[in-house]
């Protein structure tokens, strides 16, 4: 398989992976916004969590194989982290983030671009 399709399919193992982790860490957040959680409620953001802990152990296998270069992997799920979250957690919680939320995310995308770019 070449450089190229493996470092493809570790961005597309990393993105499904952390979209999942941050999906089931909202929905099981969502339940306890209820007040009324049970162990049984939690078994399906569980699974999901357990499904994302594959998709990134084997993005950053890939990624490694593709690219030989941990930190850059690295950069790469920080930034999926930091692109998929807030449209993670508006999707469920239909909340917008607060002044000061909203400063520490756009600092965090500077610090990602200085990563990056530096």
């Amino acid at each position: 398989m070449s450089k190229e399709l493996l470092g493809v399919s570790a961005v597309g193992l990393m993105v499904l992976g952390e979209f999942c982790a941050i999906y089931s860490e909202v929905v099981a957040a969502r339940l306890a916004h209820t007040g009324n959680t049970s162990w049984p409620d939690l078994a399906l953001p569980v699974l999901i969590m357990c499904f994302a802990g594959i998709c990134l152990i084997g993005a950053y296998w890939l990624g490694y194989l593709a690219v030989g270069d941990i930190w850059m992997i690295t950069v790469v799920s920080v930034t999926s982290l930091l692109l998929l979250e807030p449209l993670v957690i508006w999707s469920v919680f239909r909340e917008v983030p607060g002044r000061g939320t909203l400063i520490g995310c756009c600092l965090g995308a500077l610090g990602m671009l200085s990563a990056v770019f530096l």
